[in-house]
């Protein structure tokens, strides 16, 4: 297990928000967090209640939306960085390899690619560089990467290339290797990412547009029926108010339903593209937002078109 792994999940979620460029502490966050989405739920239940909207459980969904997106937030940032280290780790390894094929030094090396444009690994090499002019010998100024970055590929390429330096092997040649190593992983993953996208589509399509519209249509069509029968006298009295009831209950099973469709979504999603169920939390408030957003329209639509 690595250190990063031994760490506890507020340890973890700090590197994750210095990742993001958040100078914040952790518990100042997420309480921060927290009330953000207090004060969304409560502005929401309060509005519905003044414009005399049944919606009881909009404010509920308001809190936790706004508290999704600002704790998950970090991590999206901190985790975008990480990719984009990775991503360009191969064309980095083979600049080395290349500068040292000339007789350059390690340090030469180093330096030429901390002057490139690889984004934010060109910021970690400048730190690593910056080891070495303060008297650090080459493999601790290394260490320095696998250290900042929490990234189990970045972790082993640093380690075959202190365990080259010290055998003394040709360590350009090495670099050669594992450059096309690092390419050809990072394919594979774009790769799966790719064949999935017709998958992502049809559930996004299937449980976060269609689904909801046809809800939002089914439940105005029930309240144009209650409201024909009662002014046609069909329905009076008790009779009215079962029925109503019995609506009521129908459009909370539908609400419910969605929230179900759409988390199993975000969950299927989160493992066909990443391979981890915990990325469905970042994809959760964004489609829950989209698909409650066509729930109401649908009803909006619809109602106008007939007349409720």
């Amino acid at each position: 297990m690595d250190i990063f792994e031994r760490k506890t999940p507020l340890e973890k979620y700090s590197y994750y928000m210095q990742q993001a460029g958040l100078d914040v502490p952790v518990l100042l966050w997420m309480a921060g967090s927290f009330l953000a989405g207090i004060a969304v739920g409560l502005f929401l239940f309060f509005g519905t209640a003044v414009l005399k909207i049944n919606e009881p459980l909009l404010g509920a969904l308001g809190f936790l939306i706004v508290v999704d997106l600002m704790i998950g937030y970090p991590y999206m940032k901190g985790k975008a960085r990480i990719d984009s280290i990775e991503a360009n780790l191969p064309d980095a390894l083979k600049q080395i390899s290349d500068t040292l094929k000339t007789g350059s030094t390690y340090e030469y090396a180093l330096r030429e690619v901390a002057s490139s444009q690889y984004g934010p690994l060109t910021e970690e090499m400048k730190k690593v560089l910056r080891k070495l002019e303060e008297g650090e010998n080459f493999e601790n100024s290394l260490l320095t990467l696998s250290r900042n970055v929490e990234s189990r590929l970045v972790r082993r390429v640093i380690t075959i290339i202190i365990d080259t330096v010290r055998a003394g092997a040709a360590l350009a040649d090495i670099l050669d290797d594992i450059s096309q190593d690092v390419r050809e992983m990072n394919r594979i993953a774009q790769e799966r990412k790719t064949k999935t996208v017709l998958q992502v589509i049809f559930m996004v399509a299937a449980g976060v547009f269609v689904a909801p519209f046809i809800f939002g249509m089914v439940a105005t069509i029930i309240d144009f029926l209650i409201g024909a029968s009662g002014k046609t006298g069909a329905l009076s009295g008790a009779g009215l108010v079962k029925v109503q009831n019995a609506r009521d209950l129908i459009v909370f099973s539908v609400k419910g339903y969605i929230l179900v469709i759409v988390v199993s979504a975000s969950i299927m999603i989160g493992v066909m593209r990443d391979g981890r169920a915990s990325k469905s939390l970042l994809y959760i408030p964004l489609l829950l937002l989209l698909a409650y957003a066509v729930f109401y329209i649908s009803q909006f639509a619809v109602g106008t078109l007939v007349g409720t």
